[in-house]
């Protein structure tokens, strides 16, 4: 039986990253921004469940995040309202 060639695929190569300093508590918009930069330069997984929490805590505590969920909600109950069917009323 003829020997296959081992084929030549380059790997990705996982960096080791830098240890990430403890998060301060409570967080700060400066903090969040802090952890958000080291998730977007070393993926997802390089924060802990517990960071990812408190990111998402913060932003979902701001007045902005607020009104902004306040008209998404709107939105949504106008869509669900627009395709139920109307009741026929008889003249």
């Amino acid at each position: 039986m003829p020997v296959r060639k081992k084929k030549s695929v380059p790997q990705r190569l996982f960096q080791q990253r830098p240890p990430l300093t403890p998060m301060h508590e409570p967080l700060t918009r400066d903090e969040v921004h802090r952890l958000q930069r080291h998730m977007r330069k070393h993926g997802p997984r390089s924060l802990t469940p517990r960071q990812h929490d408190a990111i998402w805590d913060f932003l979902f505590d701001l007045p902005e995040s607020q009104v902004w969920l306040s008209h998404m909600v709107e939105q949504t109950k106008a869509a669900q309202a627009s395709l139920r069917p109307r009741a026929k009323t008889e003249a």
